[in-house]
């Protein structure tokens, strides 16, 4: 990635979003990042919001508010677990997991390509998972949310070919954050054993990845999903 890029950030406040951030702020880029909650990121390259992903009204002040710095790199990572059978998994959990991981990515994407389409380039990467190709029990509507990204990122891809603006996905395996925090070993240990690659993942690994779907080298490469661990 370039240099003095605008970076956005949905979901910065902790875990991935969170390590994202500080990284790209001492990289030399102007990082924007916002979530439900506060950030204890403090840089001179890096400013944060109180938003909700799911919330349009609110996603739109987070924008207008980055008028001098129209973001051009949209990283997605705001999410949450929900590791529940189908059938003890209650509706109101399952619609709070598909608004944050599935209808934010939409309203966050939807007000960043109308930047983008101005500027005349875009960069959205979505953080999806390696639940998607292994299915494991228990990560049904988590694992429906994050297809839905990848179907997203492959649609839009389609939309937006003239404008400049690729969509891309990646599927994270295990990366130690909150989310799998709260997850048990047991959990872990089981979705770890159905990788080729079974180490945990580095940031490095997912920096090199995001720097090159950013990067004008990648400006061909659009609607694909990028697997991490060997799952597909």
């Amino acid at each position: 990635m370039t240099t003095g890029c605008n970076i956005l950030i949905a979901g910065s406040s902790h875990g991935i979003g969170r390590d994202l951030a500080h990284h790209y702020a001492e990289n030399g880029h102007f990082v924007a990042g916002f979530s439900r909650s506060d950030s204890d990121l403090v840089h001179e390259r890096y400013r944060h919001f109180r938003a909700d992903v799911a919330d349009a009204d609110q996603v739109q002040q987070v924008f207008s508010q980055l008028v001098g710095k129209p973001p051009t790199v949209l990283i997605y990572c705001a999410g949450t677990s929900s590791n529940s059978f189908a059938l003890l998994m209650s509706v109101k959990d399952a619609e709070e997991n598909l608004r944050t991981n599935l209808l934010g990515a939409f309203i966050t994407t939807r007000s960043a390509v109308r930047v983008m389409k101005r500027h005349g380039f875009g960069r959205v990467i979505y953080l999806s998972s390696v639940l998607v190709p292994l299915g494991r029990a228990g990560s049904v509507i988590y694992g429906a949310g994050k297809a839905g990204l990848e179907q997203m990122a492959f649609s839009l891809s389609r939309e937006f070919a003239k404008d400049n603006i690729t969509f891309n996905a990646l599927g994270i395996s295990i990366y130690r954050s909150r989310m799998t925090q709260a997850m048990s070993e047991a959990v872990v240990d089981d979705a770890r054993s159905a990788l080729v690659k079974q180490r945990d993942m580095e940031l490095d690994e997912l920096v090199g990845a995001i720097d090159f779907f950013a990067s004008d080298a990648a400006r061909q490469i659009t609607g694909q999903t990028l697997y991490f661990g060997g799952s597909r």
